[in-house]
């Protein structure tokens, strides 16, 4: 019996150890092979190779940044045979090696910007107090006699040395204005870091072999927050009707880690909206009936729950001149996405970069647009269809003329392709417009049958000064009534001179040859009672 139990003990031992020795931990290093990024966030994409044994063994991935998001972390063994995955789990570590390296080097930055600019606000105190004392200075005793190319010599000296000073001044403050900027950069980047745990994250994962493996590769993703990208744009046209439209991605994040040489791809898909559909209740009606009036406790508790309810509600509410090589266009099921066909760089440092998406270069048609009555200007604008194979998403579009920065506008709309686009290229000040009133005149008394009659007479004069001819728009308006005692009728334009709408808008479509004027009339006359007081004239 005793010799059962002592054989039966070294069996359980013997078992133990077995499986004791079959368990080890692996840390193998990671790279990243692949990024998307969404609007709110980005999935990182990554790879282990590494040697496994023969039955369980743990893999721990260190170093993960903290914004990592747990319930998003897949893995699959790319390549190894007989290889399962038991269990994935998350632990929180601690780890700060690579952010005192980098906030050391911050703060080296942080000590040399501040000599420099020191220096440089030496420089400026040194020549403003120079300035002074040419201002000061008495170039010549009082009983001293002087002659006129003394006078003028001094004068070109005083001009030449005032001018020097300036000069320099103007230099130096416009260098010390770039060092607080970069100071102020480099500041709030500390700070961010500063702000950040040194808490990191490891994933380990439970596998089990069924034989000695070589080397496997793993491969896992998960999301991250503090990243996000939104789209913009530049136009730049020329004289000659050439348009070329270069999109962008404008990518910023605080991840913890940098994207050094990585594959991208851009994404419009939000990974945590998921988009249930609204569940309409019924509409009720009923007899009104008062509700009891809440005090004390209760009613402050049922007012400051419906501020922090409105308050929820408005938060919700609120040159090179090679051919561009083209991201693919990958389209999802509610999304599309590009696929870069580079490499690209983003620093965690929380500021904007810039990286092109694509860029195209299409022949538009050029118009001018004037509204005499509300502006002086005539506006060329720009007619055109989307020329991407993919929408153009709402962002912000800086507008070049002539390589000259004109303005921006903000596409509110996605923009399908082929789908027509109408841009303003700013105010060409070639074209005068004049709006003026030629004639105003009431008329009354019993000759109406006790009606009043008020005439209108107004001019437009347009000029075109260009050396090329053009075509232009014309806008101007009526009044429209709102009551039939009230009656407008119209002189001026004829329908067959110019498009009048229900809506009171008269459009012209003119074409100007060089040097060329136009002369425009509108004039209308509006009846109506006697003694009815009327609003809009």
């Amino acid at each position: 019996m005793i010799r059962r139990i002592m054989l039966l003990i070294f069996m359980l031992v013997a078992f133990s150890g077995e499986s004791l020795a079959a368990v080890g931990e692996i840390e193998p290093t990671s790279s990243i092979q692949h990024i998307i990024v969404y609007p709110d966030s980005a999935m990182i994409k990554k790879q282990a190779v590494f040697p496994i044994k023969k039955g369980q063994n743990v893999i721990r991935i260190s170093g993960i940044t903290s914004n990592m998001i747990d319930a998003s972390i897949q893995t699959s063994i790319k390549a190894g045979a007989g290889v399962k995955i038991a269990d994935i789990k998350v632990e929180k570590t601690y780890l700060a090696k690579l952010s005192q390296q980098k906030t050391e080097k911050l703060k080296e930055r942080l000590e040399s910007l501040e000599e420099i600019i020191k220096m440089n606000t030496n420089q400026i105190a040194v020549l403003n107090s120079s300035t002074d004392y040419l201002k000061k200075v008495v170039p010549f005793p009082q009983n001293q006699k002087i002659t006129t190319a003394e006078v003028d010599a001094h004068v070109k000296y005083f001009t030449r040395s005032l001018s020097e000073n300036y000069e320099k001044i103007a230099k130096a403050e416009g260098k010390l204005k770039k060092l607080w900027e970069e100071k102020k950069a480099v500041k709030r980047e500390l700070g961010e870091l500063s702000s950040l745990t040194d808490e990191s994250k490891s994933i380990v994962i439970s596998t089990f072999s069924q034989d000695d493996s070589r080397n496997i590769t793993m491969v896992f993703s998960y999301i991250v927050s503090r990243a996000s990208w939104v789209p913009q744009y530049d136009l730049r046209a020329d004289s000659g009707a050439n348009v070329a439209i270069d999109c962008f991605a404008i990518i910023k994040q605080s991840t913890g880690e940098d994207w050094k040489a990585v594959d991208m791809e851009i994404s419009t898909a939000k990974p945590f909206v998921y988009g249930t559909p609204p569940v309409l209740s019924s509409w009720l009606v009923d007899i009104y009936q008062q509700r009891p009036a809440m005090y004390n406790s209760a009613r402050t508790k049922g007012f400051k729950d419906a501020e922090i309810m409105l308050s929820r509600e408005s938060q919700s509410m609120t040159a090179s001149k090679k051919p561009y090589e083209q991201p693919q266009v990958k389209a999802e099921t509610s999304s599309f996405s590009f696929v870069l066909p580079r490499k690209v760089d983003v620093p965690s440092d929380n500021q904007p970069h810039r990286i092109m998406i694509a860029s195209v270069n299409k022949e538009s048609k050029f118009n001018y647009y004037t509204v005499p009555k509300l502006s002086k200007y005539s506006y060329l604008q720009a007619d055109l269809k989307n020329p991407f194979l993919f929408p153009l998403m709402k962002g912000r579009m800086n507008i070049f003329l002539d390589n000259r920065l004109v303005g921006s506008t903000y596409l509110k709309n996605i923009m399908l392709p082929d789908e027509d686009i109408t841009l303003s290229l700013g105010v060409d000040e070639g074209i005068k417009v004049e709006k003026k009133l030629v004639k105003k005149f009431t008329e009354s008394a019993g000759a109406f049958a006790g009606k009043t009659r008020v005439i209108y007479e107004f001019a437009i004069d347009i000029f075109n000064s260009k050396d090329r001819g053009i075509a232009l728009t014309v806008h101007d308006n009526i009044p429209v009534s709102r009551n039939e005692k009230i009656k407008v009728e119209i002189e001026s334009p004829q329908k067959d001179k110019a498009k009048i709408s229900d809506d009171g808008i008269i459009t012209w479509d003119l074409k100007l040859a060089s040097g060329e004027k136009k002369n425009l009339k509108v004039k209308f006359r509006v009846e109506y009672p006697k003694d009815l007081r009327i609003t809009g004239l």
